[in-house]
Order: C-alpha cells, then sequence, then structure tokens
C-alpha cells in the first residue's frame, strides 16, 4: 500500500475519532445496532448521559431502551418499526423511566439499513427533549390560563382591530347577545350598539385610537330586539403592526354592582387583571400560590404578588386549621374537575381582621382533561355584609323593643274592637222587659257567635306572644331526620291525599335550637305547601339544609300556586294575613308564627315566589 492510501486511510480514521468525541462531547446519544446478532455495534458516551444507565448496562441487555420507555408510549415504538421495515426513516417521541426517578422526553431518529433486501441494521440518534417537551406545556397552560381568566371576567370581553373585526371575545360575550361565534366574526362593534348611541361610541373608539385609551356608557344590542345599558372600556393594543382595542363591558343596570365592580386604571387591559375588581389567584395541584392580581395580594396582606409565589394557605392563615379548611375545599374542586361558584366564606388577616368573601373556585385543566391546578376568583363584600349586619342589628333592637306593642296595638284596633262592637250593638238590642223572645234568642247567639271569634283572637295573639322569646326555652341538639320523618308522620293522611312528593338533602345531620319551635317550622312550611297546591300538579317539596359557616340554611321549595311578591311583599308574615282566598279555612297566622320563631332563636327567613310556578322559604338558624 503505498503512502497515499495509507495517508487517506489515516484522515479517515482522524474524521471517525473526531465525529466520536464530537457526538460524546455533547448531550446526544448516537447508537449502531445489529439487528441478526441482537447486539450493538458502537454506542456514544452521550447514551448514559440521557438514559442513566452506562453502556455496559446497555451492551449486557439489548433491550433495555424498551424497558425503559413509559408503558403507554410503548406503541410509538410500533409505529417506529413499521416505518424502518418500509425503508423509511423514523423520527420518534416518547417518555422514559430514568434511574434518578424522573420522567424524561426522548427524541429517537433512526434509519434503517438493508442488505439484500432485509433489514439488517439500524442506526440512530437520541435527543433529550425534555426541557422542550416542559417549555411546550408550560406555554399550553399558559394560554388555557389567559383563557380561564378572561372567560371568568364578570362581563363581557372583546378584541377588535381597526377595521371592526372582532379578533377575540370570551363567552359571555356570546351568551350574552345570543349570537354565535361565526356571527360575532361577521359583524362589527356598532352592530352591537343602538342606533341612538352609534356617535358616541364611534367617537369614543376614536378616543381610544388617538388617546390609548377611553370609556362610554352605551346600550348593547342583543340578538332578538332587547338593549342593556353597559359602561364600556378600551385600551389601544398593536398587533402585527395593526391598531386594536380590547376591553370589557359592564351591566351598569344596576348602578351600585357597576360600582362594586369597576375600577378605572390607568394601564387598563395592559394590565387587565389588575383591572378587576375581584381578587384573582392561581394555585398548582399542591395548592401552592402560582400568581395573582394586586387586589388578591392586597387582601392577603402583602405589598406585591411575588411575595405569593411558592407559598400556601398556612403562610397566610391566622390557624392551621383555617389553612387545612382552604386546602381540603381547594384540592375537592380538583378531584371533581367542577367550578364550585359564588359561595359565601370568610378571611381573617394576620391583624385579626375579618374580611367577607363570595368566591368562585374553578379546575385548570390541560389538553388531556386533566386538573393541573385551580383559578380563584374572590369578590370582597365586607361592607355591604357590615352594613346588612348593621342595620340587622338596628331592626333587631327596634322590633324587640316595639313588636309586643306593635302587634297588640294591631290586635286591639282591627281584631279585637270588631267583635267587641258587634256584641255592645247587639247587646243594646236586647228586649229586657221580655226576655223570652225569639228575637233576644238570635240576639245571644250572635253575642255567643262573636265572643267565640273574640276569643279565638285572644288566642292567637296569646300564641304569638308566647313564642317571641326563646327565653327559658330548652335549647337541644336535635337530628333532621328524625325530625322530617316525625312531620311526615303527623302530616301523613294529607301527603297520601295531596299525593305529594316530598323529598330532602340535608347536609348538616343535626341542629342545635329550640325542638318545639323548629317542628312547629317544619309542620306549618310543609303543610302550607300541601293546602296551596297548584290544581294541576301533584305537590312536590324539596327541604334542603346545609351549614353557612355562622349558621345553618333550610329551605323548602314547592311547586305550588306561589306568590306575587310585588304585590304581597313582606304582609305574608303579617298577623292574620291570608291572601289564598278559597283554599281552605285558615286564620293566616302560621307564617306569622313561623317569623315569630325563627327570629325568637336569632335567626331570619326569606320568601321567593313566582306566581303559578311555586315558593322557596329560605330559614336561617344561627349556631347556638
Amino acid at each position: 500500500m503505498d503512502s497515499k492510501n495509507v495517508s487517506e486511510i489515516n484522515k479517515h480514521e482522524l474524521s471517525n475519532w473526531q465525529m466520536t468525541e464530537v457526538l460524546n462531547s455533547i448531550n446526544i446519544g448516537f447508537f449502531s445496532r445489529d439487528l441478526i446478532t441482537d447486539k450493538y455495534l458502537s454506542l456514544s458516551e452521550g447514551l448514559p448521559r440521557i438514559y442513566g444507565y452506562d453502556l455496559d448496562a446497555f451492551r449486557n441487555n439489548s433491550k433495555l431502551w424498551y424497558e425503559v420507555i413509559i408503558e403507554e408510549d410503548r406503541h410509538v415504538t410500533e409505529e417506529e418499526m413499521r416505518d424502518l421495515k418500509n425503508g423509511n426513516k423514523s423520527v420518534a417521541e416518547y417518555r422514559i423511566s430514568h434511574p434518578d426517578g424522573s420522567i424524561r422526553w426522548l427524541e429517537v431518529k433512526t434509519l434503517p439499513v438493508f442488505e439484500a433486501g432485509t433489514m439488517i441494521r439500524v442506526e440512530g440518534v437520541v435527543y433529550d427533549i425534555t426541557k422542550r417537551k416542559q417549555a411546550e406545556l408550560q406555554t399550553i397552560r399558559e394560554k388555557e390560563l389567559s383563557e380561564n381568566i378572561i372567560n371568568s371576567l364578570p362581563g363581557i370581553f372583546y378584541l377588535f382591530d381597526e377595521d371592526g373585526h372582532y379578533l377575540s371575545w370570551n363567552r359571555n360575550f356570546e351568551r350574552i347577545t345570543g349570537y354565535t361565534a361565526d356571527e360575532i366574526r361577521d359583524l362589527s362593534p356598532l352592530d352591537f350598539i343602538e342606533e341612538e348611541d352609534h356617535c358616541a361610541v364611534r367617537e369614543a373608539m376614536l378616543g381610544v385610537f388617538r388617546e390609548g385609551q377611553g370609556d362610554v356608557e352605551a346600550r348593547l344590542k342583543v340578538k332578538g330586539g332587547l338593549s342593556f345599558m353597559y359602561y364600556f372600556n378600551g385600551q389601544k393594543l398593536v398587533i402585527d403592526g395593526k391598531n386594536c382595542i380590547a376591553g370589557m363591558g359592564i351591566d351598569i343596570s344596576e348602578r351600585k354592582a357597576a360600582q362594586e365592580t369597576l375600577q378605572k386604571n390607568e394601564r387598563m387591559l395592559s394590565h387587565i387583571l389588575d383591572l378587576i375588581p375581584q381578587a384573582i389567584f392561581w394555585k398548582d395541584a399542591n395548592c401552592c400560590f402560582l400568581g395573582g392580581n394586586s387586589i388578591f395580594a392586597n387582601l392577603m396582606g402583602v405589598d406585591n404578588v411575588k411575595a405569593l409565589i411558592g407559598k400556601n394557605d398556612f403562610d397566610f392563615s391566622t390557624t392551621p386549621e383555617e389553612a387545612m379548611m382552604y386546602q381540603k375545599d381547594d384540592q375537592e374542586v380538583m378531584r371533581s374537575k367542577q367550578p364550585k361558584m359564588h359561595y359565601i366564606e370568610t378571611h381573617a388577616q394576620s391583624n385579626g381582621e375579618v374580611f367577607w368573601l363570595d368566591t368562585t373556585k374553578i379546575p385548570l385543566k390541560d389538553q388531556n382533561d386533566e386538573v393541573y391546578g385551580i383559578l380563584v376568583v374572590i369578590d370582597d363584600i365586607t361592607e355591604k355584609k357590615i352594613r346588612e349586619d348593621k342595620q340587622r342589628k338596628i331592626n333587631e333592637d327596634l322590633i324587640r323593643k316595639n313588636i309586643e306593642l306593635t302587634d297588640f296595638s294591631y290586635i286591639v284596633s282591627h281584631h279585637l274592637r270588631a267583635p267587641i262592637c258587634k256584641v255592645l250593638g247587639l247587646a243594646s238590642l236586647f228586649d229586657k222587659e221580655d226576655p223570652d223572645t225569639a228575637l233576644n234568642g238570635e240576639l245571644i247567639e250572635h253575642i255567643a257567635g262573636e265572643v267565640s271569634s273574640l276569643d279565638t283572637v285572644v288566642k292567637d295573639l296569646n300564641t304569638i306572644l308566647a313564642n317571641q322569646s326563646s327565653a327559658g326555652k330548652l335549647v337541644e341538639i336535635m337530628s333532621l331526620a328524625d325530625l322530617i320523618a316525625e312531620s311526615k308522620k303527623n302530616l301523613e293522611n294529607e301527603l297520601n291525599r295531596t299525593q305529594a312528593d316530598l323529598t330532602y338533602v340535608f347536609e348538616v345531620e343535626t341542629v342545635k335550637t329550640v325542638k318545639s319551635y323548629l317542628y312547629s317550622i317544619f309542620n306549618n312550611l310543609i303543610s302550607n305547601a300541601l293546602k296551596y297546591k297548584h290544581p294541576d300538579r301533584n305537590p312536590k317539596i324539596h327541604i334542603h339544609a346545609f351549614d353557612a359557616g355562622t349558621g345553618v340554611y333550610i329551605t323548602f321549595q314547592d311547586n305550588g300556586i306561589g306568590l306575587d311578591l310585588k304585590k304581597v311583599g313582606n304582609k305574608i308574615f303579617e298577623f292574620y294575613n291570608n291572601f289564598q282566598r278559597g283554599y281552605g279555612s285558615g286564620r293566616g297566622i302560621g307564617l306569622k308564627l313561623v317569623k315569630t320563631q325563627v327570629e325568637a332563636v336569632g335567626g331570619g327567613i326569606e320568601v321567593d315566589s313566582i306566581l303559578g310556578e311555586g315558593s322557596c322559604f329560605k330559614i336561617y338558624l344561627p349556631h347556638q
């Protein structure tokens, strides 16, 4: 062999050596495997760094590369082999279990080598793409989080360009306007505004493009011709070199709600989280804070959101029990994968100040419907609760001081005076000279009837007065299941006669209060639902009891004839008011007695009713 050929061989060997050194120095693995002998012909030093096993482990076990693949990803290797047998280059991605306990993503590019039509060898390169996959997953989650935040906003969100073409909107936009996504794409912003407000809205949009931000009040026109007064705001954005407006619309038909939910902010929608009047934050699956807005930071007593990230409820709750309660509730929402909407809870800061909160919790899911965290929207209703509590205490004090005098005055003026006047009038007609006349007999019968009515009024008054205070009454723990069983037994004949469907859900098993009062309340409300049933359907009565933190709520829902509350109002709880004429001989003291008994133990009663559809009585009993 001449020197020239030797030199060429040396160059070739040097080139191979240099290539091997390059592959060994980077985090890429190279392999060549003989399929006939099932042995590796060559392995690069990058493989141990990727797989976590040394080269001898691969040489001693030619199936090691397959055994470490996550089981649900192994099907990828079958597709890989089909491509190779067809003579094609294969590119596969799958996960492996690393000896350090982690899961890693690999990308494997493989080339087949054939001889006489038979695949005898495969050669490939292995890349660790874990960081890339994690970045992709994070991007997907951030996009989903952004969509969740936008869709959890209290109003409508919109984004449109300077030509009036909608680029994005939230679900509320479709729900409130009644238009589908395809219809919205073909409409312009002014198509949703009443014609009389076009000029003002057009000027406001020009102002946003000119000054960067702006707002306007106008009537939102929805599908079907109705319109509602809305407050719209907007901020100028530049997307792909084109001027756009992003903003929100809030229903201001009730001005008070608008004032509570709307805040103006100089940064407007460029900092959309800080525009929202509700506190917003999100946690990971371990209940650690990942982010939130400045309002939430203020609620937690810290200067900025960064102070929250990585921490959990135990870092901010006044007691471990409170933190465990929050985390248990969050975990339940994530486990159920169902949102929990608008429930009331309290939060105590480290300085002892207590806030009342209207809370909504939404599980955050990835593209595989797996929950990876939770989004929480909190509305601080503390001031409203303080006003309500102050007013309630004032009212309760006035009621305690005046109820006896008021009721007594009412009875005397409206129900005692009438029969007394009749008795006096009848007595004046009595013939004293001839007591045995037929007229005197009739007069005596009428006088007896009026005295009987007078006696009934006095008894009713005594019943109400006797129940106005729980002082001296035995407060005991009673089973709601036993209580409903007693009520069903007492009303068995009426339940059977009306073929009523009585159902109940007791989220709390017991209540501590005056048993006779609660038994009377159950019997009166169930009896009323049966008495005032709708003539065209069998009565359905559903009783629901649940804990509200400070006490227990018990609701009685029926499908009876209902009431026109605009006409009746709170008069249904007044003495001797019977608004359902033609439905039995009730004297109209049942609901008065229920209200008196509930208030006697420090509770309250509310009613919602729709004429022709039914009524719902909501009883609140404080914890004793």
